[in-house]
């Protein structure tokens, strides 16, 4: 079984020192794929916090306007510790780099409602082409780190068709959410041998990580569980155990600067659910930890 760790919203204010708190214990075990966020828009840590602690049923037009009143762009490259940080961590194969956003924020007139999710981070789930913006994005990043980006992970796992096709058009793999099966295009997106397999495993686990790759002349995506303080932990064991069983692909996805919050059903540090997940699959024979480029080989 392939075991690969995606971690999301590197942007220019990390720390190097806080990376390395947080995955000390891990990238000895395990590769982080972190997910990059090159422009960042706005007071990030901030914006961050004060969505978080609303909560996606409480954002309002009034915090809505105030975020997009903050238009500083802050380029990850300015960062020179971390950049020097991330680099070396790269060479050393501990982190690999993806793309995640260009600026982590969506520019359209009108912002989506998407139930319990922000809508004003969903970049890619978009009326308009942001192929020239995902290119250009690319290029710096490469230009920075000496890494070619050859992954994507959606920011809010939200993908529009105009969103998808920016992706497509410049060749990315895309680990994130699996399109329903009962979407009309599905088939079309799949091919139908991949569709077919990809319906009997939800219809038999509807809870539980479609642990293949979705791979045809156009397409390579790929699904992800989801740590998060609502994480529900006995169903991402099952997720886990199913795709060993399998001998699958399983990629946790998280944000690192919650590994202090507390896991909902435990209570322990999200962080601490990590070690936890990663010292398990860790004693279990098979076990090839990878980033999440290898995920799709």
């Amino acid at each position: 079984m392939k075991f690969a760790l995606r971690d999301d919203d590197l942007n220019y204010f990390y720390k190097p020192e806080y990376i390395e708190n947080n995955f000390k214990n891990i990238w000895d075990i395990c590769p982080i794929s972190m997910s990059v966020i090159p422009f960042v828009k706005g007071n990030w840590p901030l914006i961050t916090q004060e969505l978080e602690n609303r909560g996606p049923g409480y954002i309002d037009d009034d915090l809505i306007k105030k975020i997009k009143e903050d238009n500083t762009i802050y380029p990850i490259g300015d960062n020179l510790q971390l950049v020097d940080f991330v680099g070396k961590k790269i060479e050393d194969g501990k982190i690999y780099l993806t793309l995640h956003a260009i600026h982590h924020r969506n520019e359209d007139k009108i912002i989506p409602q998407i139930g319990r999710n922000f809508g004003i981070g969903a970049e890619f789930f978009t009326t308009r082409d942001l192929t020239k913006q995902v290119k250009e994005a690319i290029e710096y990043l490469e230009k920075i780190f000496l890494q070619k980006i050859k992954v994507f992970t959606p920011p809010q796992n939200l993908l529009s068709h105009e969103g998808l096709k920016a992706i497509l058009n410049n060749n990315l793999s895309i680990c994130g959410d699996l399109p329903s099966v009962k979407e009309i295009n599905t088939i079309k997106q799949f091919g139908l041998f991949n569709y077919t397999k990809y319906f009997v495993h939800k219809l038999l686990n509807p809870d539980i990580q479609y642990p293949y790759p979705i791979i045809n002349h156009k397409l390579k995506l790929i699904s992800h569980s989801r740590l998060q303080p609502s994480t529900n932990t006995q169903k991402l064991y099952q997720s886990f155990e199913d795709a060993y069983r399998r001998n699958g692909v399983f990629i946790l996805s998280t944000h690192s600067y919650g590994f202090d919050f507390k896991m909902k059903d435990t209570g322990e540090r999200m962080g601490d659910a990590l070690e936890k997940l990663i010292n398990t699959a860790k004693k279990m024979s098979g076990v090839d930890f990878v980033n999440l480029e290898d995920c799709f080989n």
